[in-house]
């Protein structure tokens, strides 16, 4: 979710900070209650504290009185004074190899985007789809996704928007009076948000999940094969459904985009030859991949211990510096992520998690099929109104529980369905940076936006969870 904007009219800002500040005290009063709260039969002392510190973080990640990083490190350090954890601990699963494997991820993508790279990989691939407009809508989309397996959502989005804008006007294509142009900005925004499932670089999500899984008292470990293994069934069959439904819901008038056309080759020409240090950060790029590929799994490197030599080789390569690392990578980011995984271990090591699920299961039943399709639902109505880190946070600990508590139900099967599922946001406007950004461009309302991002939410929770029951069950033997 984004933050709400402070007006410069001095009352509204007053009446804002007394909000915040009223939202903070409330939240505070809640993780009171659940201390000073009697014993509860089957949860211990520190279990109680610490699902009263999961609701602190869903009510003040969902709401935002303070930035959603300070929301982590206020998780961080709220275990220990309350006795919950020893400070030692709760900073050791902070340091998870997860939080390295996202800095080097992030200061390779500061890479890419500090030359350029990015710009040029986006115009060559809407080159090949020049053909029709719909076909060129699904070219925005394919784009999108594949960078996105290589760069974060956000800065894919962002990478876009200015490309496509300026495709549009070349075409003399008004905001809101074309459907092709709501279906070019959605294309961009929903792209990214499925290709942001692919690999563990695309969303910040994806590295969180193995974090906690790892930290598990059975640990569970999986490589960056191993998740790409997992997840593509899901982004290979979102990609064309959610394409067809845009096309559907929004029926494109136009017959041609030669001037489309033109303008893609003139930017195409315009970027020129690539430089020696586009080389090498490509050289760097495609270098790391291969050995996340084929050497991160456990008996070899682990995927952070590459990330940050990729990393290195950049410094080393002379194609940045510290200061692009300053100015381009989000440490909000990792102090949100840090503190949303000693979440997820505190969850587990004191048996809150357990509890819930206990208390769930007693609700709903033990049927694996409604579990699964129930994880589906909750996890896609949260992540539409709160962070998508933020939301994953919250219930990967539920879910992991649940599948400890229900015979034929893996715990690795539950977190995919709440990562995955966490990452396709697509009917506010607030749901992810992606929406939000190509919200700005004006080609869409936000009623254009509910409108196919309920239909594609619909037709992603039946892929989910046909996934899940017939390859992650049926063929992986999860």
């Amino acid at each position: 979710m984004t933050s709400p904007t402070i007006s410069d009219s001095p009352a509204k800002e007053y009446n804002l900070r007394l909000r915040d500040i009223g939202i903070i005290i409330f939240a505070i009063l809640v993780l009171a209650i659940f201390y000073f709260a009697p014993q509860v039969e089957g949860l211990s002392q520190s279990g109680k504290i610490m699902i009263g510190i999961l609701v602190l973080g869903a009510i003040l990640w969902i709401t935002e009185p303070i930035p959603l990083p300070v929301t982590g490190l206020l998780i961080l350090i709220v275990q220990p004074i309350l006795g919950i954890m020893p400070a030692k601990d709760v900073f050791s699963a902070f340091g998870n190899q997860a939080v390295f494997f996202l800095i080097g991820a992030f200061i390779l993508a500061a890479a890419v985007e500090k030359h350029g790279l990015h710009r040029r990989i986006a115009l060559r691939l809407l080159s090949f789809f020049e053909h029709s407009p719909r076909f060129f809508t699904l070219g925005i989309m394919l784009s999108c996704a594949l960078l996105s397996f290589v760069m974060p959502e956000h800065g894919v989005a962002a990478l876009f928007l200015p490309i496509v804008v300026s495709v549009l006007i070349a075409m003399k294509i008004p905001p809101r009076e074309s459907n092709f142009g709501i279906i070019c900005m959605l294309a961009i925004a929903y792209g990214c948000s499925i290709g942001s499932l692919g690999t563990l670089v695309g969303g910040a999500r994806n590295p969180l999940t193995i974090a906690i899984l790892s930290d598990l008292e059975t640990p569970i470990l999986v490589s960056f094969f191993d998740w790409m293994i997992y997840s593509m069934p899901v982004v290979l069959l979102s990609l064309p459904a959610v394409w067809i439904i845009l096309q559907f819901s929004f029926p494109i008038e136009l017959h041609t985009i030669e001037s489309a056309k033109r303008e893609i080759e003139n930017q195409v020409i315009h970027s020129g030859r690539m430089k020696m240090q586009e080389k090498l950060v490509s050289i760097i790029l495609i270098f790391t991949i291969i050995l996340w590929v084929f050497f991160s799994s456990p008996h070899y490197f682990g995927y952070a211990i590459i990330a940050l030599l990729g990393s290195i080789l950049l410094f080393i390569s002379g194609t940045i510096t510290w200061k692009d690392v300053e100015k381009r990578v989000p440490w909000g980011v990792i102090l949100l992520y840090g503190g949303a995984i000693t979440l997820g271990v505190g969850m587990e090591t004191t048996g809150a998690g357990t509890w819930i699920a206990h208390n769930i299961l007693a609700i709903v039943g033990t049927n694996p099929y409604l579990v699964i399709l129930g994880l589906i639902i909750i996890t896609m109505l949260l992540t539409n109104i709160m962070s998508n880190v933020g939301a994953v946070a919250v219930l990967l600990p539920i879910g992991i529980a649940l599948a400890e508590e229900i015979p034929g139900l893996n715990p690795l099967l539950a977190a995919l369905i709440v990562a995955l599922s966490g990452g396709l946001a697509f009917i506010f406007i607030i749901a992810t940076p992606g929406n939000a950004i190509t919200y700005s461009s004006g080609y869409f309302s936000s009623r254009n936006l509910f409108k196919a991002g309920v239909l594609a939410n619909c037709i992603c929770l039946i892929i989910i969870f046909g996934v899940a029951i017939f390859y992650w069950q049926g063929v992986l033997g999860l």
